[in-house]
């Protein structure tokens, strides 16, 4: 298998595939522009069901969620009732692509790839979470002493904390637009260093500023938008367009110094838009469908015992302690709570405020957007309700009609936009791990917040026959959220610029990259994309 001599690749996490071609466009993206008339461009589309949690484990494993394990970063641990926080490097079922060049003695430079863990077989250099959104291992490198020449060369990435964390009052905005700005920046000049360090085969960077203002920064992205239509002056500054900016720059920067020879794939492999996932009022709306409940409901059927009278008397004292004295008790309350809630065997918060154990179904961890629901199986789980076979097809049936059914009083529109099987999308051997529907939202409203401001359409009422009115108000702090959809684009050598016309799929990347440098990946869901590999 022939093979080509460098390949250099170039991500933006959560990227818009349509914002970065108007810019470019427009001629405010200048390093896009080019690349884009001067490349191959072509659409991709991440995991159906997993774009939030799933895209990066395909993209470096070429493998779908079932066959990785990887949906979330707090999964289900099957054939219990507890929810754990993953470490993906840790967890995830399938070897990235660049162990298996390292392995075919290819050297590699691995750089922030989100949702991966450090590769201890690896033939070369890795970093990760040095400037990522998620942040799970915090930084590390391989090898170890290659953390200490980054820190003394450029520090700690500018923003240190998660993007969550901020309190976001308007004046915040600004302080974090800078930090992400500059983090683009530093990671720029960062991967001209290294990439100046060896002679790599392959070389890898991602850059998530864009992820972090996607997520916050949205509505100021619309309102922006939605000024200049109106010629509003009330609006001028977009923090999603400075970060985009300073990335373009950054990635020009780089391209000025790279082979000539060097194939340069660049990927936005989903993208970021409006809020939409009522996610927030879907626990109470299976109770009222009566296929999930509550703790309250579950512990109201049984008389009160002395752990009862104990909860009550402690709630009483609670209530008319000093706030003064809280602080100091706050350790021990947390303690006592934490026993009552092992001895009357309710479930832990991960769980919405749904008793598994009680109910016919409950939510999984999968995101806003679309929300897991797994069914709580016979023989499967450990105090299983629904038999399988006919039993859970017809509940399955049941329930997807069931939300299906339900509108938004607002618009009048439907609430979901469709509910699938996991086991009708995907085969593997860990498709335990994951839910078993799918509920998609709609995502023609958007939805506000009560914490940055984005106070329209922070309340939601939904309404059908079976569940009445339910409402409530979205608290989270995000803004922008997921969409599947992305963007490549690649230049080099043999590589005939022009836009494709199919769409490739995320696991396509991984045995590109492996085919290009002469590699066979054992196992792969997504396949070499042909147009990119005539550079061979």
């Amino acid at each position: 298998m022939s093979s080509v001599n460098k390949v250099l690749f170039l991500g933006m996490d959560a990227g818009n595939k349509f914002l970065i071609q108007e810019w470019a466009a427009d001629g405010i993206l200048p390093t896009f522009r080019s690349l884009l008339n001067r490349g191959l461009v072509g659409d991709t589309m991440s995991l159906e069901g997993f774009y939030e949690g799933s895209t990066w484990p395909s993209f470096y494993t070429g493998v779908t969620p079932a066959q990785h394990g990887i949906h979330s970063l707090i999964q289900l641990t099957p054939g219990t009732y507890k929810f754990e926080h993953i470490r993906p490097g840790d967890f995830v079922k399938c070897d990235p692509f660049w162990n298996h060049l390292s392995r075919a003695g290819k050297r590699v430079a691995v750089f922030d790839i989100p949702l991966s863990g450090i590769s201890e077989e690896l033939n070369g250099i890795q970093m990760i979470e040095w400037g990522c959104h998620d942040g799970v291992y915090g930084f590390h490198t391989r090898p170890e002493h290659l953390k200490h020449d980054v820190l003394e060369r450029f520090g700690p990435h500018p923003l240190i904390r998660s993007c969550d964390s901020f309190g976001w009052t308007q004046k915040e905005f600004p302080a974090f637009r800078n930090l992400l700005v500059q983090g683009a920046r530093l990671k720029g000049e960062l991967t001209k260093h290294y990439l100046k360090q060896g002679s790599w085969d392959f070389f890898g960077q991602v850059f998530s500023e864009g992820h972090c203002a996607g997520h916050q920064c949205w509505h100021l992205h619309d309102q922006r938008q939605i000024a200049s239509i109106t010629q509003s002056a009330s609006v001028t500054e977009d923090p999603i367009l400075d970060v985009y900016i300073a990335i373009d720059t950054a990635i020009g920067e780089i391209l000025a110094h790279i082979d000539p020879e060097t194939i340069v794939i660049f990927l936005a492999g989903h993208r970021m838009a409006h809020y939409f996932g009522l996610q927030f009022l879907l626990p109470d709306v299976l109770c009222r469908l009566k296929v999930a409940r509550t703790p309250m409901e579950v512990t109201a059927e049984k008389p009160p015992d002395t752990v009862d009278k104990l909860e009550a008397v402690l709630t009483w004292g609670w209530r008319h302690t000093p706030k003064s004295v809280r602080a100091r008790l706050q350790s021990l309350r947390r303690n006592l709570r934490g026993w009552i809630d092992v001895h009357q065997g309710r479930p832990s918060p991960m769980f919405f405020g749904i008793e598994p154990r009680k109910s016919e179904c409950f939510l999984m961890h999968n995101g806003a957007s679309v929300c897991g629901i797994r069914l709580n199986v016979a023989g499967r789980e450990p105090e299983g309700l629904l038999q399988p076979g006919e039993e859970a097809e017809v509940f399955c049936d049941q329930l997807a009609q069931d939300l299906m059914d339900i509108v938004d009083l607002d618009t009048g529109k439907p609430a979901v936009k469709s509910v699938k099987r996991c086991s009708e999308l995907y085969r593997g051997k860990y498709l335990d791990h994951l839910p078993d529907l799918l509920v998609e939202w709609n995502d023609e409203k958007r939805v506000g917040n009560t914490v940055t401001g984005t106070l329209d359409g922070a309340r939601v009422r939904l309404f059908s026959d079976k569940i009445g009115v339910v409402e409530g108000a979205n608290t989270y702090c995000r803004s922008g959220d997921h969409r599947p959809e992305g963007l490549f684009i690649a230049f080099g050598p043999g590589i005939k610029p022009g836009r494709m016309k199919r769409t490739v799929s995320i696991m396509d990347f991984a045995p590109t990259f492996a085919d290009l440098l002469g590699v066979k990946l054992p196992l792969s869901d997504g396949a070499p994309i042909t147009e990119i590999l005539k550079a061979r």
